[in-house]
């Protein structure tokens, strides 16, 4: 375990925000304490495991971007899958969005690409050659199926002998999981060409869920999510890298999903079963938070946010 001060300001006070379970925690017992930076509002897990303990927390079969479909699936988790595959189109939609270059030009690297669908897309269905493609992920059973049935080139980390150019940087859900911010976005912002854009997205934890949900809020998703960017936060980090988020958007899709997990959640930490009703209530409690994100989306779940070099 490890203590560390804000990555942002360097600041180490910090005030108490909330003590958050693992929602792969059976026993329910263990909390995880959640701080927010004085000087920056930076919300932080601290202390938090360090970056040799932090890999067994991630080897849940119920640890999301690494599912893949099999004999053996439950029918919520083909469900899951399906959604997952069918959102692909849209979330390469954005990330193309004001592309200049023709698309078989187009380089794209994406951290924490997990089993590697998305860049697969980019490849089968925008015919961006498999050499343009690259991402980067530390799950080795995860990469190891990017490289092996999508032919992908996919490494463990950032290489800092690594001097090719992207068109399209992509952190999706990825940022909060990284220990090493700055040293991280210091190389990506040497990667990124000069017109090139930076995609991020990311939890929002000041939206309406994880006001409503408090501790129980999925997204909090202690200890693998490090960090959580109130407004403002992720600016001024991306600042101190010369980049600069030119649009930020939400992303309605998370208003299903976290509602969903955090209702489960919820019951969970009441000592109640998910039963088929209550299944029944998230999905429709689901349906109301998509709703209220389309009309307010200053408090949506999650936002895509776009930078370039200044």
């Amino acid at each position: 375990m490890e203590t560390v001060p804000c990555p942002i300001s360097n600041s180490t006070e910090f005030t108490p925000c909330l003590q958050v379970p693992d929602r792969f925690d059976s026993s329910g017992i263990k909390r995880w304490q959640l701080v927010q930076s004085c000087a920056s509002g930076l919300i932080m897990l601290n202390p938090r495991p360090d970056s040799s303990e932090i890999a067994v927390h991630y080897r849940s079969g119920q640890y999301d971007p690494y599912r893949q479909a099999n004999g053996n699936s439950s029918l919520s988790e083909r469900a899951y899958l399906a959604v997952r595959s069918l959102l692909l189109r849209y979330r390469a939609s954005l990330i193309l969005k004001g592309a200049v270059k023709p698309l078989k030009k187009l380089s794209i690297l994406e951290i924490g690409c997990a089993t590697g669908e998305l860049l697969n897309f980019f490849h089968r269905r925008k015919r961006i050659p498999l050499d343009h493609l690259a991402g980067i992920e530390p799950d080795a059973a995860s990469a190891a199926y990017a490289r092996e049935v999508f032919g992908l080139r996919v490494s463990p980390f950032l290489q800092d002998g690594y001097t090719k150019k992207f068109d399209r940087i992509v952190l999706w859900h990825t940022l909060e999981h990284i220990h090493t911010l700055n040293e991280t976005l210091h190389r990506v912002a040497s990667l990124l060409e000069p017109n090139g854009v930076l995609v991020i997205a990311l939890p929002n934890p000041a939206g309406f869920g994880a006001h409503y949900y408090r501790e129980n809020w999925i997204a909090w998703d202690a200890p693998r999510h490090l960090f959580h960017f109130i407004p403002g936060t992720l600016e001024k980090l991306l600042e101190a890298h010369n980049l600069r988020v030119f649009n930020r958007r939400p992303y309605l899709p998370d208003a299903l999903y976290n509602t969903f997990y955090s209702e489960k959640l919820r019951c969970k930490s009441q000592g109640g079963r998910f039963h088929a009703l209550k299944r029944g209530t998230a999905v429709g409690l689901g349906m109301i938070s998509l709703g209220r994100e389309a009309l307010w989306p200053e408090e949506a779940s999650s936002f895509i946010s776009f930078a370039r070099k200044t």
